[in-house]
């Protein structure tokens, strides 16, 4: 996992390591990670690299700040 913070973003890049099919898995993965940032997310916006679209975080199914 990749992190690039800004004063008003924060931008979470995931990838798949080891995968035998190519960049792109035939099954749909997902794990849950843990990111040590530099200071607390607070106010930013948690963004999706690929996409540039807010994640949402904190609970389940729970919103980014900028979507609420």
């Amino acid at each position: 996992m990749d992190v690039l913070e800004t004063g008003g973003s924060v931008v979470l890049s995931g990838s798949v390591v080891g995968a035998e099919d190519g960049p792109c898995t035939s099954e749909l993965l997902s794990q849950e990670v843990t990111v040590k940032l530099k200071r607390p997310v607070g106010g930013r916006v948690l963004l999706d690299a690929l996409t540039g679209r807010p994640v949402p975080y904190g609970e389940r199914n729970a919103q980014s700040p900028s979507w609420s």
